[in-house]
């Protein structure tokens, strides 16, 4: 192709560039219109018809997760098994406290539930982000308790409300890493100590509250056996799962929540207004009447005046002063001293087995009281008693005596040990065996062993004038020899350490 064909396609194919700009600038929407062949050369230009609307897109299909079957066990298990039931018995017949009390825990154990579906589902966070989760437990926790020392004064729900408070914290077993499963073995015992205490005393009275303590109960022990099924080792986390920041985040709960309503204006005080005719100037504008102060004063008689007559001076009473509001009177008032010890009333003696522990209590001028069938596993307290002589027969686990005074008490045998604290002037007699014998705050006493008691160690503590009485070797029963319980002690420092021994007098 020879060199003027080339220039002169250029030309051409540069008109018609200019040609299509010139068409695009001038379109109605910006967008280059092109003619069909056959069309007519003035239907070039001409803007055409509106494109058909897009149809709408599809509806986004959400696909729905089914609940693991550890959380849905904990639903069906426990949340609507044994709590709502629960909920349920004790709106049927307890106290407005109670009630308000199991609602809370019904919520913490909702709680409870919205954790093991966080932790079915998301990876196990760091100790920061787990103790957030942990929050709305402890406060549940916190509420629940408060409603137990806020009641007290309710003597008949008492034990109910520390029975169900004691429970509470069974939910912590999620933060139990190695063996769960006891630990709420060990909650629920310490609370069975109260459910005990409701069962004993309404079991002839009422049954819904035997069945209440045991629903309760079956909270506990169902429980465990879901934890020893499901989390064995721990709660157990989602290895594959979606961190804890990102479920927030799907489940709204990270967004913040609107501010509280601002407080109420504090109530307005009404504008305090003098009293009238007080204050120092009305005092002074008083003084400045001059003689018209005492002009409404009349003169006392002789016969009124105290310091001439000693019969008005011992029975007169000196008035309260003008202006003297009840209320500072009475805060005035001088408080009552606490009678003393000894002008207390008597208290009403007690001899009883509680149990597996005896209670022999202010017992006074009794010459033989005797503890009859005692069993090795029975406790012997004795407490309180005065100018008596206790007799325990049998092997017991224990024999304590407090705040007795010239009280004598004789015992077979003891496996344990035998007390005495703060007990002046006591006899202690052991006629079999027992291991140890405590004396602590105890002056002048006397302890009589047997042959199979001289075993026996024998502790004391800000004790004085304390004796043991040995059995002669060779001689018949009965013979003892007097020895004395060292009270003077020498203490040294020998290579930083202190050494104690007891003073002894030579010569």
């Amino acid at each position: 192709m020879s060199s003027v064909n080339m220039s002169t396609v250029l030309k051409r194919l540069e008109a018609v560039t200019s040609r299509l700009e010139d068409l695009f600038e001038h379109s109605p929407q910006g967008s280059l219109l092109v003619p069909d062949a056959g069309a007519p050369p003035s239907a070039v230009g001409t803007p055409a018809a509106p494109p058909a609307p897009l149809p709408p897109p599809a509806p986004v299909q959400v696909q729905v997760i089914d609940d693991p079957p550890s959380v849905v066990a904990f639903d069906e298990r426990i949340l609507q098994g044994k709590i709502q039931p629960f909920v349920k018995l004790t709106e049927a017949f307890a106290a407005p406290s109670v009630v308000e009390q199991t609602k809370l825990v019904e919520r913490l154990f909702a709680n409870l539930g919205g954790i093991i579906r966080i932790a079915a589902i998301c990876q196990k966070p760091d100790a920061a982000a787990f103790a957030e989760l942990l929050h709305e437990l402890q406060a549940d926790i916190a509420a629940i308790t408060t409603i137990k020392d806020s009641n007290r004064k309710e003597r008949d729900w008492a034990n109910h409300l520390t029975f169900v408070a004691e429970g509470a914290p069974s939910v912590a077993w999620i933060t139990v890493e190695n063996k769960p499963g006891p630990y709420v073995s060990e909650i629920k015992d310490a609370a069975q100590f109260y459910g005990n205490r409701v069962i004993k005393e309404f079991k002839e009275k009422d049954k819904r509250h035997v069945e209440w303590v045991r629903a309760y109960a079956e909270v506990f022990d169902d429980m465990r056996k879901y934890v020893m099924e499901f989390h064995t080792t721990g709660l157990v986390w989602n290895a594959k799962g979606i961190s804890i920041s990102e479920y927030k985040a799907s489940t709204g709960s990270g967004a913040s929540a609107p501010p509280p309503p601002p407080p109420p204006p504090p109530p307005t005080l009404p504008p305090s207004t003098p009293a009238a005719g007080g204050g120092v100037a009305a005092v002074f504008a008083e003084l400045n009447r001059g003689a018209e102060v005492t002009k409404g004063l009349r003169k006392v008689d002789k016969s009124e005046m105290t310091h001439k007559n000693p019969a008005l001076r011992a029975s007169s009473t000196v008035p309260s002063s003008v202006g003297t509001s009840a209320a500072a009177a009475t805060a005035k008032k001088p408080v009552r001293p606490a009678k003393p010890q000894a002008l207390m009333g008597k208290k009403p003696a007690k001899f009883a087995l509680e149990g597996n522990k005896w209670a022999v209590e202010y017992q006074e001028n009794e010459a033989a009281l005797t503890v009859d069938n005692a069993e090795i596993s029975h406790i012997v307290n004795i407490f309180g008693c005065k100018n008596s002589t206790i007799l325990v027969k049998g092997k017991v686990n224990a024999v304590t005596i407090v705040n007795c005074t010239k009280t004598s008490v004789l015992v077979e045998s003891v496996i344990s040990s035998v007390s005495v604290t703060n007990s002046p002037s006591f006899t202690l007699q052991i006629t079999g065996a027992a291991p140890t014998v405590q004396l602590d705050s105890t002056d002048s006493g006397q302890i009589y062993l047997s042959r199979d008691c001289l075993g026996a160690e024998i502790t004391t503590a800000k004790c004085s004038a304390i004796n043991i009485s040995l059995p002669v070797e060779g001689e018949e029963e009965g013979v003892f020899e007097e020895k004395p319980v060292p009270e003077m002690l020498l203490t040294k420092i020998e290579n930083g350490k202190l050494v104690t021994t007891v003073v002894e007098h030579v010569g």
